[in-house]
């Protein structure tokens, strides 16, 4: 054995290493920031088919008719719209940015409500002359 081998091989076995997990921890760290708006697009998703739901369940009853839930909106979301069928959320990431846009049978009256910050919200829907009122509460 030659003076030096054992290092050289440790060496070698190190640089392997090292060629081999670079690479997989390069991709993590570049495709975080998309992942997590695109969680941030699913629960936008998932929060206008609660508008939605609640909005149909108090659009087929009387008029007067008023419930408050509970809505989680993702931690990107800025701002929702709700006018006619439709409820659109917008969210936005750094430099990427969406609207999330669901369409369902019951008729809003036209709103815009600007959010701070994503996180748990209170909504009152009111059936208000056949469209349905939504507002945000103050928990």
């Amino acid at each position: 054995m030659r003076r030096g081998q054992p290092a050289v091989e440790f060496l070698a076995v190190v640089a392997m290493f090292l060629l081999l997990t670079v690479p997989v921890f390069m991709y993590f760290y570049v495709s975080a920031p998309q992942k997590e708006y695109y969680a941030s697009l699913s629960q936008a998703e998932a929060a206008c088919n609660e508008f939605i739901k609640y909005g149909a369940m108090v659009g087929v009853q009387s008029e007067g008719t008023k419930i408050s839930r509970l809505i989680v909106l993702p931690k990107h979301a800025q701002k929702i719209t709700l006018n006619g069928t439709s409820v659109s959320i917008f969210v936005k990431y750094g430099n990427l940015e969406s609207d999330v846009v669901r369409m369902g049978p019951a008729m809003f009256e036209y709103a815009e409500i600007d959010l701070p910050s994503g996180g748990t919200y209170s909504f009152v829907f009111e059936n208000m002359g056949g469209k349905v009122h939504v507002r945000k509460e103050f928990v």
